[in-house]
């Protein structure tokens, strides 16, 4: 478990789009740090997102003028958003009392490196942090963004925030990050959309990565990724929720906790895949690596991947899935590989309006059984099954966008029926 007793050691609060959403709620933030200043926490730095709604409007605004705008200046446009929330969250905290200092990613040298608009953190500089600590302050950090090689701004991806509150946390050697956003935590499934999910209270590493993953829009897998990696607990809560009675914990399990986890954690829903279809294709291993190394040169992130021989020919078929905001970027990839040989008979196709079901468990490992259950859930259902996927402790099927949710309320019955 993580600890909230010491109130000498760092804590790292992050605070999501709908969390500074309005003025009003910006100021009950920096309230709340700033009684928490009064109860002797000295050491708390604060992560903020650009304001709900704010990024979208960015980045449409990037589309109108330009569809094809340089990634560079579509990251500084869109990361305008977190700039403004620094500053007013470090405004509203000098109204309440409390010394604040706002920084920017060149501030605190944090520094990305990698893909715009997908950028991963290097490295963190935290003298300027500790330095407003010591003048009895609160360090207010935009979130998102980084600064590469060229001193150019770059994002970390949508949900980004996420990512900087962790690696932050991490830096700064915390006790825990904490994820302040608009629901109590990590719910069973989505609960708008399946009756009856549940606040799961205490959950391993590995199931929150595979669920953060797989659609679950709670934390970013990124995020719980560098949990992992450093042990660093994570807890995720509600930023209305006064009491502050309710939330999720992601920690590493003991060897018995993993052997008492549930069958069944959760399943989550990703509503964003496209699905390509490749035909005409040689066989060979080395047609597949030049295939998915072009994908991921252009920036694709491919997930499940389907593979069938023809009999009786020398020729394979290849399956696999993009998210929605991958689509272009893979077809750009294949139609450069369609003229040069061997990949001039390759045609591929690709289907959108689908959906990835999954479900997620670290109990999968020791129990037999849940395979044929889910399977046999959609089929009572009569949902059809496009592609599947599985691992240790997840089992993930394609199915169509319109069933998506009739195939998610299927699997949480099986599972949570109890």
């Amino acid at each position: 478990m993580y600890s909230r007793s010491d109130k000498n050691q760092p804590i790292v609060q992050k605070y999501g789009g709908t969390s500074v959403g309005t003025v009003e709620r910006i100021r009950a933030i920096a309230a709340r740090v700033a009684r928490q200043r009064a109860a002797g926490w000295r050491k708390i730095a604060v992560v903020v997102s650009a304001m709900a709604g704010e990024t979208n409007r960015f980045v449409e605004l990037v589309g109108m003028v330009n569809p094809d705008a340089a990634a560079k200046h579509y990251d500084l446009a869109v990361a305008a958003g977190e700039q403004v929330s620094t500053a007013l969250m470090a405004a509203a905290l000098e109204r309440e009392g409390v010394p604040a200092e706002a920084f920017l990613a060149y501030q605190i040298g944090l520094r990305a490196e990698g893909l715009h608009a997908k950028a991963r953190i290097r490295s963190i500089e935290t003298a300027r942090l500790e330095a407003c600590w010591a003048a009895g302050g609160v360090p207010v950090v935009a979130g998102f963004q980084g600064v590469g090689e060229q001193n150019e701004l770059m994002t970390l991806g949508r949900g980004g925030s996420d990512i900087s509150a962790v690696a932050l946390a991490v830096a700064l050697k915390a006790s825990f990050c904490e994820i302040n956003t608009d629901v109590e935590g990590v719910f069973t499934a989505d609960p708008r959309f399946v009756p009856g999910a549940r606040l799961v209270e205490v959950l391993d590493y590995d199931s929150a990565l595979e669920m953060a993953a797989l659609g679950s829009k709670v934390l970013h897998s990124r995020c719980v990724e560098l949990g992992a990696k450093y042990a660093m607990p994570i807890v995720v809560r509600n930023s209305f929720d006064v009491e502050e009675a309710r939330r999720t914990q992601i920690m590493s399990f003991t060897e018995s906790q993993a052997l008492e986890a549930p069958v069944v954690t959760g399943v989550s829903l990703d509503r964003n895949v496209c699905k390509f279809t490749l035909t005409g294709l040689r066989r060979g291993s080395s047609v597949l690596s030049t295939i998915f190394e072009r994908v991921a040169e252009a920036g694709a992130n491919v997930d499940i991947i389907i593979q069938n021989e023809i009999s009786e020919s020398d020729s394979m078929r290849l399956g696999f899935t993009v998210g929605n905001a991958d689509d272009k970027l893979a077809v750009q990839a294949l139609e450069t590989l369609q003229a040069e040989p061997p990949f001039d008979g390759m045609e591929f196709s690709r289907q959108e309006d689908l959906a990835k079901v999954s479900v997620v468990g670290l109990g999968m490992k020791s129990y037999a059984g849940v395979a044929s259950r889910a399977f046999a859930a959609l089929a009572g259902a009569g949902i059809e099954i496009l592609m599947t996927s599985t691992s240790e402790i997840k089992i993930s099927c394609v199915v169509p966008a319109e069933r998506a949710d009739e195939a998610a309320r299927a699997w949480h019955n099986t599972f949570f029926a109890n």
